[in-house]
């Protein structure tokens, strides 16, 4: 950014420009008036010359003239022309003298350069030039301050520009941060909803399984109930069995229920009751089968007590 002028700088500055102009002036007026007076100076002189119609008699006694210097002044017109004399009595014809040449003017003496003064300046032209310069000084106070203005309000709209950046940039740091702190929150929500949707199948599914557990527990109940009815139905007791005697058998069956073989896996200590269990097996054979055919099982113990 350029400086501006100051006031004194601009006055200096004048100043200078003022002399230097005034020098050119004189030097200039200086050198016509010499240029002037050489021309004056070496200005041809006007040659006067008399005309005779007959030469008169030389005088010997009389030496010529001597021919005077020309005036350094400028000569003034040339006199009128004598009366011609009355020619004397014819003489011998001496030899016609000489015409007379006029002498070249002196040269000019070159005059001592005198340095002329500046000339004053009148009193109105200092006012006008005064006037001039306090208008200068005037409209540079103006130019600066207004440029000043101009600095500060640039200054005012920058620091606007920079708190609106800051304060956008803070709302969408803030909005961030809110919108981060809202999927985390979502995201939290969902993991414990999806936490407790587990949780609940789980839950229900633990439920099923012990309703399906209950519920095969009591269809295999249901069928070996079945089996024990069809085997007591055909359970002779023998006689002489004293107290409840309890026998464990196993049975072998095939898909259709039909019985392979019998064993008494725990005897009740009474043979003749573990004989009349085994007999009533094979006498229900074949076996009642599961309405759920996955209950079904190859291999099956049986508990017989004799009074239940």
């Amino acid at each position: 950014m350029k400086t501006p002028l100051t006031a004194d700088r601009l006055v200096a500055s004048e100043r200078r420009g003022i002399a230097g102009l005034l020098a050119v002036l004189v030097h200039l007026l200086f050198l016509g008036l010499m240029v002037f007076a050489v021309s004056w100076q070496t200005k041809p002189q006007p040659v006067v010359a008399e005309v005779w119609a007959d030469f008169p008699a030389p005088d010997a006694a009389a030496p010529p003239p001597k021919p005077e210097p020309a005036p350094a002044e400028p000569t003034p017109p040339p006199p009128k022309p004598a009366p011609k004399p009355t020619p004397p009595e014819p003489e011998p014809a001496p030899e016609p003298p000489r015409p007379k040449v006029a002498e070249p003017p002196p040269k000019p003496v070159a005059e001592p350069k005198v340095k002329t003064p500046p000339t004053p300046e009148p009193k109105a032209d200092i006012a006008l030039e005064k006037e001039k310069k306090r208008k200068e000084v005037e409209r540079l106070a103006e130019v600066e301050a207004r440029h000043k203005r101009e600095l500060a309000e640039a200054a005012r709209r920058d620091e606007e520009s920079r708190r609106e950046a800051e304060a956008a940039k803070a709302a969408a740091q803030a909005a961030e941060q809110a919108r981060a702190r809202e999927q985390e929150a979502a995201q939290a929500a969902a993991a414990e909803q999806q936490r407790q949707r587990d949780a609940l199948a789980a839950q229900q599914a633990q439920a099923q399984a012990q309703a399906a557990q209950q519920a095969r527990a009591r269809a295999t109940d249901l069928y070996r109930a079945q089996i024990m009815r069809a085997v007591r139905s055909r359970l002779v007791e023998p006689a002489g069995v004293q107290g409840n005697p309890q026998a464990e058998v196993k049975v072998l069956q095939l898909p259709n229920g039909e019985v392979v073989s019998v064993k008494v896996t725990k005897p009740s200590g009474n043979p003749a009751y573990d004989e009349a269990v085994e007999r009533a097996v094979l006498a229900a054979s074949p076996l009642p089968l599961p309405a759920d055919r996955g209950l079904f099982n190859r291999d099956v113990v049986l508990q017989f007590r004799l009074r239940e």
